[in-house]
């Protein structure tokens, strides 16, 4: 089976399998994908040079439509049709409902799309909706990596259940490998900037989790406003790809305080921790307990429940030895489940399903 996988705009797979060799980035493709190969999948990527002012408008497009990329949908033409292709694949939204949208023309592929944001119709921008509401029962499969957001695709957005899978992230955890906890000092890392992280809830438990253990510190990398005093911690403002590892390394534990949400919003954070052998701290939004297993691998916090978040911060760095072993249960648990090879071994039963 050929499958045409339409790549977000700013990801290249001949640039990312580059940075991969200089080990910076995990996995040899965005998000793994290459692996479809070992499914009997034929894997072509997109590569959209639209030219300087194409570019320009297709700039313009997105930052109207939430993103979405109709122009460069409108370029793939050739690519998704069915002499070239049997199957489109779309990591989320951006692509993957515009190519919902084409692929009903004479001769296109089916698409079989990932939707990572998209909630109820009421939280949804206008523009978004308008074309969600006809892309995505036009999709011949729709796959979320949050088992909630499954029901709300067929109650709010009418996507039939038979065309809804629940495919759970993976990563790739020979770059994210175990690091041995450190020696020395009480690191709480977080890392984020999407619109549910509640960074200001973790800025104020760890003000409380610093009058039992004074030398904790907060290293949060996010380009959102915050505000955090120098006393607890850093800011580090810059999106760290790969670097992250060295933020997981220096770190006791890993937290995520969130809003509420049913997008799966940090997963992949969490997985990165956990398979670098650190244990999570993370708002029990719904979908979050398929990841993480409350006591085991992780904490799991109701949210917008600060006193309990620094409850939970404040037991895992106070004992060690009990941090130390959810570390290793939750690398184990990375690897027994949650690989990009997993991952990508789902998304081709999906594509061998509607090819």
């Amino acid at each position: 089976m050929r499958s045409y996988v339409a790549l977000p705009f700013g990801l290249s797979a001949q640039e990312w399998g580059a940075r991969h060799v200089r080990n910076e980035v995990p996995d040899l493709s965005p998000y793994g994908l290459h692996q479809l190969s070992g499914y009997g999948i034929d894997v072509r990527f997109s590569d959209r040079s639209l030219g300087p002012l194409r570019n320009f408008i297709a700039a313009q497009m997105r930052s109207r439509l939430s993103g979405m990329e109709f122009l460069e949908t409108l370029h793939d033409l050739r690519s998704i049709s069915t002499k070239n292709t049997d199957t489109v694949l779309c990591y989320d939204e951006r692509t993957g409902f515009p190519s919902a949208l084409a692929s009903c023309g004479r001769h296109r592929a089916p698409t079989v799309t990932g939707v990572g944001w998209l909630t109820t119709r009421q939280s949804t921008p206008p523009a978004m909706a308008a074309v969600a509401a006809h892309a995505l029962p036009r999709a011949a499969a729709t796959w979320s990596q949050s088992k909630p957001m499954l029901s709300t695709l067929e109650r709010e957005w009418k996507v039939p259940r038979n065309r809804l899978h629940y495919v759970p992230l993976g990563i790739d955890t020979d770059f994210y490998a175990v690091q041995p906890p450190p020696e020395t000092g009480n690191v709480v890392a977080s890392i984020g900037e999407d619109r549910f992280r509640n960074h200001q809830l973790l800025i104020s438990a760890i003000r409380h989790v610093k009058r039992a253990l004074p030398d904790t510190r907060l290293e949060l990398a996010t380009l959102l406003p915050v505000d955090l005093p120098a006393e607890y911690g850093t800011v580090i403002r810059e999106r760290l790809y790969g670097r992250a590892r060295d933020l997981y390394r220096r770190s006791t534990l890993v937290a995520l305080a969130l809003h509420p949400t049913i997008t799966g919003s940090g997963l992949t954070v969490v997985l990165e921790a956990m398979s670098s052998g650190r244990p999570v701290v993370v708002t029990d939004n719904p979908g979050i307990s398929e990841y993480v297993e409350h006591g085991v691998t992780g904490i799991l916090v109701p949210s917008n429940d600060e006193p309990a978040f620094e409850r939970a911060v404040t037991d895992l760095l106070s004992d060690p030895q009990r941090a130390a072993e959810m570390g290793r249960a939750a690398a184990q648990r990375v690897r027994e489940r949650f690989t990009s090879k997993k991952m990508s071994e789902r998304l081709a039963q999906i594509l061998h399903s509607v090819g």
